[in-house]
């Protein structure tokens, strides 16, 4: 009978510890070095695997990709179910894994619910702060769902100048409304800055917000600098002529085939980024503006290339851009070796012989 020479030795992070490994101000410097590495040609993303179920109320799928310079090969696998809410339970589960790059042993298996959050708050915050006005202070929030808390997180804490966040459900200003009464009680739930344990600064900051619910998505646009939208609509949310010069718009609930939450004229005359220019126009945003004709993929700037001076983000105060944040592999491989080294620096989760 054949034997493995060796046995495979990995860690196992529960959500628990995963929540004692990061914050936000450590998530955001992980995620733009995922971007940097990725400009700079020193990772790479693997094909997605995206898969619907239950009549598109939930998705399966798997993202994965290559980080050599950091030894790491990774994969997640994450399943969104909607209906979960109703049932007491998170919308969003899943599993990261990280693999030895030089020997292809496992080294760690980690609950990725928690991680997926973080690392998509830190992809639209880093959005915005290279392309939202500098003196941005209104934020309009479309979408009531887990990943709306953690837009607003990330945002407040790369943007200091955000002042007012209106809160728009398209569906139901209940809802717009029940959200906005919890919002800050929720945000000061979530580390900012390990170094502050008592989460003292993050509180001031949470608390120097003033959030508003809007049952009128028009008339909440009219004061936006930086949009926001974070939902599964399969239609648009937000048309043209609603958004003024000068907004940044990041669209962060397209990232599968069919999906869209902005009008595809809004891409005519727009400046446009993306995590991945492939994911973008295949299952991104801008996968409709670019079926349409509207938009050309060599339109579309990846963030990272701007982070790495390759190309201008904003260039004038009027211009409008729009951020397409399909979600990359390497956000989580990053986010996720960031969670393993402190995890044993400070010898959490269990460890496993396979």
């Amino acid at each position: 009978m054949w034997r493995s020479r060796t046995v495979a030795t990995l860690r196992v992070l529960s959500d628990q510890d995963v929540r004692k490994c990061i914050d936000i101000k450590s998530t955001l410097t992980a995620v733009e070095k995922a971007y940097v590495a990725k400009s700079s040609g020193l990772a790479h993303l693997y094909p997605v695997i995206d898969e619907k179920l239950h009549n598109d109320k939930a998705e399966f799928d798997i993202k994965s990709g290559d980080w050599l310079e950091q030894e790491i090969i990774g994969a997640k696998l994450v399943n969104w179910f909607g209906d979960n809410s109703a049932k007491g339970l998170d919308t969003i589960v899943g599993l990261s894994m990280l693999f030895d790059s030089n020997t292809g042993y496992p080294l760690a298996l980690i609950n990725a619910s928690y991680i997926t959050s973080m690392r998509t708050g830190a992809s639209g915050a880093i959005a915005a702060k290279y392309l939202a006005k500098p003196d941005a202070k209104v934020a309009v929030v479309i979408g009531t769902g887990n990943q709306a808390l953690f837009q607003i997180a990330f945002l407040i804490s790369a943007l200091p100048t955000i002042q007012n966040i209106y809160i728009v459900n398209p569906r139901s200003f209940d809802k717009a409304q029940k959200f906005t009464a919890e919002v800050s009680q929720k945000l000061k739930m979530i580390m900012e800055d390990q170094i502050d344990p008592e989460n003292k600064v993050w509180n001031r900051r949470v608390q120097a917000i003033n959030f508003l619910a809007s049952a009128d998505i028009e008339k909440a646009l009219v004061v936006a600098d930086v949009v926001i939208t974070a939902t599964p609509s399969r239609g648009s949310l937000i048309s043209k002529k609603s958004i003024g010069p000068g907004v940044h718009i990041n669209c962060m609930g397209a990232d599968s085939v069919g999906k869209q939450e902005i009008d595809e004229e809004l891409f005519s005359g727009a400046r446009v980024f993306t995590d991945d220019l492939s994911q973008s126009i295949s299952l991104g945003e801008c996968q409709t503006a670019v079926r349409k004709g509207i938009l050309n993929s060599n339109q579309i700037i990846e963030l990272g290339d701007v982070i790495n001076g390759v190309y201008l983000g904003r260039e004038s105060e009027n211009q409008v851009t729009v951020f397409d944040g399909t979600g990359i592999s390497l956000q989580d491989i990053s986010v996720g070796k960031l969670a393993l080294d402190v995890a044993i620096e400070k010898n959490l989760g269990q460890i496993v012989n396979l």
